[in-house]
């Protein structure tokens, strides 16, 4: 790889800057030890009980009572890092808590992937994709929100490892020395295990390496590569394995884990050895290898295909965004964007970005490529353009056509791969990469807001295609027609700072730039806040004691671990869903006060906080007994938002098996000899 340029050396550090800047914006109004998103509590508490016990418990029996949530089932690096990171840290700046190292991560992972991606394009295509790229992805409001100070969540740490394994498995497909290739290729699988340990979504990323494999596979006729590929799937296949009790008997989200994370890369595995024996033992085979790679990919796709139609009713409770279940859908994050969310967080970039990958077939293909932007434009309509096009023609039929052209762009690019002529295609796998990646991500966003953070890397690759193949014609026309003075360099660096400031500024309105600072402040604010729940929260800290066990609304789950230091029985890590229905048909519309009572003791529950309009007042139409102690507040019970009561429970109320039925046959089994 080239040395960097002066100016690389000034513009990348002053991108990296802006973004770290933007992000750590409205800190200041974050109340004490709070964080802008509840999941954010979770990866604290985490990191809390490693930082004091150095490692988590095989169950944590502060949740998720009387049975404790099975961290076997959890992939839990997130928390490690927070933990460890604070530890070294503490031992030059003790000042500094673990709530600061959580607080600050999302920022600091977002600025180090954003680096290193910009740093690899600066050696592939150049400074001007690279500067474009980088100030694009620090200004988008999509690629902000989930990477604030105070968001606290894993998406920014995710996205960093899903960046660090993409480009360093291109860059090993590039390396021209087989020592910096195979450094390159173990490195990669090392990320590969790293983010395959840290989030059970992560397999989408690995879909994108997978993808330029196959290509590979399919357009070369030798077996080039194939101990490097090996070797990276020995990275973190086995060892994800062994690691985590998740990818060897996973169940509930993490049941089909080692199907769609370390079975595609095993099968892909598999076909590139099957093609090599067939090879040598028919001879008849080596003049048609790639229509034998070709029917090795249709057979492998047939039978995924088949597992995922036998498969797809255990999705329902397992997989998002196909999850419909009650729980899920009453989660924001999870419902489809309208288009002017899409206004909202990328401006004109969603449609650029989009342009940008139409062109790309163009580009590489020529004619041969035209189908495939056919589709991709298509995509990119059925995607972003969904509601107005859902009232036309209806959600159901307009999924149809999804799918299917879903189904088109992934056969087109098998079809291209195994048409094109025998060569090494270096300069095909960035585009193939990252349009693979526009197509995994957006098509999850297209259902769920939750994944439209990880969209902004093609958006802004695709964005930067578009301006640089303007910048072509611009730079031409002007040379041509005024025969101009200035150097190429200069020409082009001033081309490309206005055509920036089109895309940044103009127009006013939709421009996404306006929104950059008000994603970091506004987008989202720190929970509980300064609120009576908050109150409540301090209240229980310090007057109730350690082993107490509140039952709130989900919610509340994690933050009241932390804040209020109490344990609970629901959270919202949504572990066991049907116990949050259960929660709900047995005390807040409970009949009785004795089957409220009953669940309660079966969960070993010994105080109730409900929140709401005077839900003393609601709460078994405010007809309740002794059994229900007032503890907080003390001063006009009844007319508060916030209501705490003590449980004392009367003789005659016993436990039954029915208030803690899971829907998941592993747990229930297991929770058999609880009740008796």
């Amino acid at each position: 790889m080239s040395k960097l340029s002066v100016s690389a050396w000034l513009l990348i550090p002053s991108i990296l800057i802006l973004a770290f800047w933007i992000r750590v914006q409205g800190t200041e109004g974050l109340s004490d030890k709070q964080f802008t998103e509840t999941d954010a509590y979770f990866y604290y508490w985490q990191a809390h009980l490693i930082s004091e016990h150095s490692r988590l418990p095989t169950r944590d029996m502060h949740r998720w009572l009387p049975l404790g949530r099975d961290l076997g089932q959890t992939l839990n690096l997130y928390g490690y890092v927070l933990a460890y990171t604070h530890r070294a840290i503490a031992v030059v700046f003790p000042k500094i808590s673990l709530y600061d190292v959580t607080l600050y991560m999302p920022p600091i992972c977002f600025c180090i992937g954003l680096s290193a991606f910009c740093l690899f394009l600066y050696h592939t295509n150049g400074i001007f994709c690279s500067v474009t790229v980088g100030l694009l992805l620090a200004t988008l409001p999509g690629s902000i929100e989930r990477a604030t100070a105070g968001f606290g969540d894993r998406d920014a740490f995710c996205l960093m490892l899903g960046i660090l394994a993409v480009i360093t498995y291109l860059a090993s497909l590039q390396a021209q020395k087989p020592c910096l290739r195979l450094l390159w290729t173990l490195l990669s699988g090392v990320i590969v295990f790293l983010g395959g340990i840290s989030w059970e979504g992560f397999g989408v990323f690995l879909s994108v390496i997978i993808v330029v494999e196959l290509w590979r596979f399919l357009a070369s006729e030798t077996q080039e590569g194939f101990h490097f590929y090996f070797l990276w799937m020995l990275c973190f296949v086995p060892t994800l394995y062994l690691a985590s009790p998740a990818y060897r008997n996973g169940y509930g989200f993490a049941e089909h884990l080692t199907a769609f994370v370390l079975v595609p890369p095993v099968v892909l595995l598999w076909i590139r050895a099957i093609r090599f024996l067939l090879m040598e033992k028919v001879s008849v085979l080596r003049q048609h290898t790639r229509s034998l790679s070709l029917g090795l990919t249709i057979a492998s796709l047939a039978l995924a295909s088949t597992f995922v139609l036998v498969q797809y009713s255990t999705f329902d409770n397992t997989t998002v965004p196909l999850s419909q279940n009650a729980v899920m859908q009453t989660m924001t994050e999870l419902k489809a964007p309208h288009f002017w969310y899409w206004i909202a967080r990328y401006g004109s970039i969603f449609v650029l970005g989009s342009l940008g990958f139409v062109l790309m077939p163009f580009i590489l293909w020529k004619k041969q490529g035209s189908f495939l932007s056919i589709l991709i434009a298509l995509f990119a309509v059925f995607s972003f353009f969904r509601e107005p096009l859902d009232k036309v023609w209806g959600e159901p039929f307009g999924n149809a056509l999804f799918g299917v052209v879903i189904m088109m762009c992934l056969l087109t690019l098998i079809f291209l791969a195994w048409k094109r002529k025998n060569t090494d295609g270096t300069s095909e796998f960035i585009p193939i990469a990252f349009t693979v990646w526009f197509i995994v991500w957006v098509a999850l966003s297209r259902d769920a807001k939750r994944y439209d953070f990880f969209i902004g890397i093609a958006l802004a690759f695709g964005t930067a295609t578009v301006i640089q193949s303007l910048l072509r014609i611009v730079v031409k026309k002007i040379t041509v027609n005024t025969k101009s003075l200035l150097s190429p360099t200069i020409l082009k660096s001033g081309v490309t700072a206005l055509l920036l400031i089109l895309v940044m500024f103009f127009p006013p309105y939709f421009a996404h730039t306006y929104r950059s600072v008000y994603a970091a402040t506004g987008m989202r604010k720190s929970t509980p806040g300064r609120t009576p729940v908050a109150e409540t929260f301090c209240w229980m800290n310090s007057n109730l004691p350690r082993d107490a066990i509140v039952a709130a609304h989900w919610r509340y789950g994690s933050q009241l671990n932390v804040i209020a230091g109490v344990k609970t029985i629901t959270d919202q890590d949504t572990y066991l869903q049907h116990w949050i229905h259960l929660y709900y048909r047995h005390v807040i519309y409970a009949e009785t006060e004795r089957e409220a009572l009953e669940f309660l003791k079966t969960h070993g529950a010994t105080h109730l906080m409900l929140v709401g309009q005077s839900p003393a007042k609601y709460f078994l139409s405010g007809q309740i007994s002794d059994a229900f102690v007032p503890v907080y507040p003390i001063e006009n019970f009844a007319d508060t938002t916030v209501n705490v009561w003590e449980i004392h429970y009367p003789p005659d109320i016993q436990t039954h098996p029915k208030y803690l039925k899971t829907d998941i046959d592993e747990i229930d089994r297991h929770l058999e000899w609880k009740i008796k």
